[in-house]
């Protein structure tokens, strides 16, 4: 089964790619910036073998029993996989049964970065913007002593089983190609907060007080390994999803990146090109709004982090010593919780 959400250039119309040809054109246009060389470096290279950290994919639920290492978010997930063991599916004419397998899938990576065009994952600069368009951190004069950060993400299609030819006769596990899904230079939205809003005004909803109270208990869960998904606004200790833009304000910064990382595959899911697998296993199907409990973040770059994590869990609880000194661009592996019916068709 192929995903067919997926954004690509030639997918888009005639009319909205000259509305971001010209958006883009408008803000590289503003007051000449002196250039800035690019501190994009080639090592960044994406090599699955030694960046991804594997122990991420456990645990493997298969027909009801669990192998590997879980934690209580894993707990939650897995419930359904161990309660319903066996699955029976049809597509058209085809129909199969057999047992439920359930994983951690590496499918997804992110770019989080300070110089615009760095595409971490090939280790080259593809969109010199001569300094427009440039990452920032700044202070906020509000008395909490707290900053703002402002980056651009890259988010790209990297089925890492397909990559690898590993598993791919499990029905679940994609076999597209890999791809540059976005670029939020291509983005006015991601610029401003303000045009997002235009474009999403359901942000409106979610930026007042009782909206962001809410958000406390979706933090205190994060902390403990745990996500609320009817809470989809929140990220947690990773701030909010709205509004959908760079900006962030943030203490540590790693955990700005992760936040920025999660607020893009909110996003993606907004522009209608994010799926999961359905609990049947039988299919996928869209998600215009997130399940958080579905995804997990590792870290690669400046640092590979020894786990994963839940989305918003706190800083202080993983990113110690992923701020290498002078490195300001990172790239997250996203893991998708897989759901497949593993069996075999009839005739």
């Amino acid at each position: 089964m192929k995903r067919s959400c997926l954004l690509r250039a030639s997918a888009l119309s005639p009319a909205l790619a000259l509305a971001l040809a010209l958006a883009l054109a408008l803000a590289l246009g503003g007051a000449a910036a002196p250039a800035k060389a690019s501190k994009c470096e080639a090592g960044t290279i994406f090599n699955p073998i030694t960046k991804v950290r594997w122990t991420c994919i456990f645990p493997i639920t298969i027909g009801g029993v669990r192998v590997g290492s879980f934690d209580k978010l894993d707990k939650e997930l897995d419930a359904q996989s161990a309660s319903k063991p066996l699955c029976a599916c049809r597509n058209g004419a085809t129909f199969w049964f057999g047992v439920k397998v359930s994983f951690w899938s590496p499918n997804r990576m992110i770019d989080v970065v300070t110089e615009p065009g760095c595409m971490m994952a090939l280790g080259a600069d593809l969109l010199p913007t001569e300094g427009k368009l440039q990452g920032s951190q700044s202070s906020i004069a509000d008395g909490t002593n707290s900053q703002k950060m402002f980056a651009q993400m890259h988010y790209y299609i990297a089925p890492v089983w397909a990559m690898l030819d590993m598993f791919t006769d499990l029905p679940c596990v994609q076999d597209d190609g890999f791809d540059v899904a976005m670029m939020t230079e291509l983005l006015p939205t991601w610029q401003s907060g303000t045009l997002g809003a235009i474009i999403q005004p359901e942000a409106i909803l979610f930026g007042n007080p009782a909206a962001g109270l809410a958000c406390m208990a979706d933090s205190a869960a994060a902390a403990a390994g745990k996500v609320i998904d009817p809470l989809f606004w929140c990220m947690g200790s990773w701030g909010a999803t709205y509004p959908v833009a760079g900006d962030i304000h943030f203490g540590d910064s790693v955990e700005a990146w992760a936040g920025l990382a999660a607020r893009g595959t909110f996003m993606m899911g907004r522009l209608g090109a994010l799926t999961i697998s359905s609990a049947d296993g039988c299919s996928f199907k869209a998600q215009p709004i997130w399940t958080k409990s579905r995804y997990k973040l590792q870290i690669m770059e400046p640092v590979k982090g020894g786990k994963c994590v839940n989305i918003g869990r706190p800083g202080a609880l993983w990113s110690s010593g992923k701020h290498a000194p002078g490195k300001d661009n990172a790239q997250f592996m996203l893991f998708e919780k897989a759901i497949c019916c593993a069996g075999v068709s009839t005739p």
